[in-house]
Formats: C-alpha cells, structure tokens, sequence
C-alpha cells in the first residue's frame, strides 16, 4: 500500500525529483539504469514528507488550551515521557530519532496529552538540530498554555555520528532544555520515577 506523503506549503514535488536526479548524476551513477528510475521520486516523496512541518509553526499542533476552573488543580506537574520522534539532522541529512519527555508546570491551563505528542511530531518534521527541537517544544508550550515552566528532555541517536565515528554508533546525545521555573523537589521526583522505570 502506498501512502501520500504529508507536505509543507511551498514545496515542488518536481523540482525535489530533479534534485535527486541531479545529485545521482552528479556522485557518477547513471540515472536512467533500471533500478534507479523511481528513486528520485521515492526520494523526494520521503524528503517531502519528513520536510513536511516546514512552515508551520509547531505550537498549532496543541490547538486551543483547555482552561481550568478556579476549584480544579492539575497537581504541580504535568509529563509525557518516551514520546518517539524521527528527525533529520540539518547538517548532514541524515537521520536521527529517539524519545522525547515533556513536562510542565501548569498554572491555568493544560493541553490534551495526544497534543503534546503532535506538538513532537511537527517539530520535529523539518531540517533540524537535536538542542533546537528541545527548546521549540518547550517555548510552544510557554507560548500557548503559560505554564510557571516547561523542561523537555531528549535522547537520541544520530546517523551522522553512525556514520563518521562507527565506534560510537551506538552512542545517545542527551539534550535539556526548560524555560520558566519547575520546582526543584518536583523535577527531581519526576526525573527519580522515570529513570527507575
């Protein structure tokens, strides 16, 4: 079954397949040679769809805020852990992937927790920088719910570092980033419990 590849606005499906095409020539392969004639297409369908949140600003995926009540309170904070993601590295265009954890300190408003993972997902579909999509997920979240804080952590691996340094093929690149204030006794509960699980 064959699947659609989602888009970002302004994107060229024809141009992207003539790149391709362009970039096979131009590392002396013969692009017309039979088991080449729909890999600038296969290519450039998947480009597109991991390109696919370029343009958009990653904090529409979390919708509108659900807003609490004067007698509701959420507790201090509020996480999502081993959320998955795919990404490809801005540097070398390759891929790198892993999980990411979210939590946030809310003070009148929370986000459904599906969301929170879209809000992952569309950050993450674009050319990026492992320290960047930390710090977009968790000024999206500053941006739309005004929590007292947000820390976002990640760990993944990357096939640059596969690639230029085998030996540390297997290696995870660990990146924090908060914005805001999360209490210290609560950050470390939360820390304490997901790394015992």
């Amino acid at each position: 079954m064959t699947t659609t590849p989602r888009t970002s606005t302004g994107t060229d499906r024809a141009l992207a397949v003539a790149a391709v095409r362009d970039l096979l020539l131009a590392v002396g392969e013969d692009a017309d040679r039979l088991g080449l004639l729909r890999t600038p297409e296969r290519v450039a369908d998947l480009m597109l769809d991991l390109f696919s949140g370029l343009g958009v600003d990653p904090a529409s995926a979390l919708g509108a805020p659900v807003a609490l009540t004067e007698n509701e309170h959420p507790g201090e904070l509020v996480g999502m852990t081993g959320i998955p993601f795919r990404s490809v590295c801005e540097h070398h265009l390759l891929p790198f992937d892993g999980v990411v954890d979210v939590y946030y300190a809310p003070e009148r408003h929370i986000a459904g927790l599906s969301r929170i993972a879209s809000l992952v997902d569309l950050a993450a579909r674009r050319p990026q920088l492992q320290e960047r999509l930390g710090q977009q997920i968790a000024d999206a979240l500053m941006t739309v719910l005004r929590p007292h804080g947000v820390a976002v952590r990640i760990e993944a691996t990357h096939g640059c570092v596969a690639h230029l340094e085998p030996r540390a093929a297997s290696s995870r690149a660990v990146t924090v980033a908060t914005v805001g204030s999360i209490p210290d006794a609560t950050w470390r509960l939360a820390a304490r419990d997901h790394s015992a699980s």
